[in-house]
């Protein structure tokens, strides 16, 4: 494959992923990619041979840009406690784009949720937290910064920011750090919800 090739690929598979996450899959047609893109159906089909292709394509891209960036991130914040990330127009679509691929059903974004679960259950077992259900918990985790990324624009209005920046993903980042950092239920209260699920349980 030539460097022509190479380029045309890649504008393809960007012009996608800003649709995707903008329209949806099912409301973007290969005809809005090719004017995106600048291109004709015909050389998208030359290179993904379809829609569902392109998308692949576009989970597979993106899913690995995140990894790289979380990976970066947990690096620099190793060697540098006072450092804080910086999410730029490519990882803030990516991040969206995501939200938009588990909203859609996309199996890929499918597979990725059930990686996250596992990766964060098995970081609780090795750390040894005390907790009843660690996947349960990893689930849960796993869903509730999924939300974030659905509803990040919604969030960032609600916030008074403007959404899409850098400034609102920190912010909605900061905040949820805070509530981990600080449950708001009371052990007690955790206890009682604990023993109100076994007796519901117990007479199934």
């Amino acid at each position: 494959m030539n460097a022509e090739d190479l380029t045309a690929r890649a504008r393809i598979r960007d012009a996608a992923i800003r649709l995707f996450t903008e329209q949806g899959m099912e409301k973007t047609s290969i005809l809005d990619i090719a004017r995106e893109a600048g291109v004709s159906g015909g050389l998208i089909r030359h290179h993904f041979g379809s829609k569902e292709g392109l998308r692949e394509a576009c989970d597979a891209h993106v899913f690995d840009e995140l990894v790289k960036f979380k990976e970066d991130v947990l690096a620099k914040g190793a060697a540098n406690p006072g450092f804080l990330p910086v999410f730029d127009t490519r990882q803030l679509l990516y991040r969206r784009y995501l939200g938009r691929a588990l909203i859609d059903g996309s199996p890929a974004a499918e597979v990725q949720f059930t990686e996250i679960v596992d990766e964060t259950e098995r970081y609780f077992r090795e750390q040894g937290l005390d907790m009843p259900d660690p996947r349960g918990v990893a689930a849960a985790l796993a869903a509730m910064t999924g939300g974030l990324m659905i509803l990040q624009d919604h969030v960032a209005r609600a916030l008074g920011e403007e959404p899409g920046t850098n400034e609102a993903m920190l912010r909605m980042s900061a905040a949820a750090g805070h509530l981990f950092l600080n449950p708001l239920a009371t052990s007690e209260v955790l206890d009682k919800a604990r023993e109100a699920l076994a007796a519901y349980q117990r007479k199934e």
